[in-house]
């Protein structure tokens, strides 16, 4: 890890977990004290540059985040507004359409699209337009940039 961070590796690219054990390490303050717990004293230097590596990225580096909250709150508003188009039913049309969309910072909806098609249109414009009418979307917590690109599947089974 020391011969990475002095290599000129960028932040980002520095694993966020590091364990010299045997020991499964999950997060990132578990990492560091088992660095530093399992450094010996002569090694201080080389800890400290290991406690470095294992930091989070700079503020100016987006990090990943988790973002299921926001799959989990558009699919669940999504499923209260979908509808099986009549014509589809009586076609017995069924499949799944994955909508690709643009979610802005306060909720809102940009641009919305099939991004994998049923092989039905009705069932490609139905998802599109419960999509348009989900929206504007109550976030619970901030989507920390002013916009994000989504994918959510829909699935129209008649059984259902």
């Amino acid at each position: 890890m020391v011969a990475e961070a002095e290599s000129g590796a960028r932040p980002d690219e520095m694993p966020m977990a590091v364990s010299t054990s045997t020991h499964a390490v999950t997060g990132p303050s578990s990492a560091q004290s088992t660095a530093v717990e399992q450094t010996p004293q002569s090694e201080h230097t080389s800890a400290q540059t290991q406690m470095a590596a294992i930091s989070p990225a700079p503020t100016n580096v987006p990090a990943k985040r988790d973002y299921g909250w926001l799959s989990e709150t558009i699919v669940r508003r999504v499923e209260e507004l979908k509808r099986y188009p009549a014509s589809a039913r009586v076609d017995r049309a069924e499949g799944k359409v994955v909508v690709k969309a643009v979610i802005n910072e306060d909720g809102s909806i940009g641009e919305v699209n099939v991004f994998q098609s049923s092989g039905y249109p009705i069932l490609d414009e139905a998802a599109v337009e419960t999509m348009q009418r989900a929206a504007p979307f109550h976030l619970p917590h901030p989507l920390g940039q002013p916009r994000m690109t989504i994918k959510i599947p829909m699935s129209y089974r008649l059984g259902q």
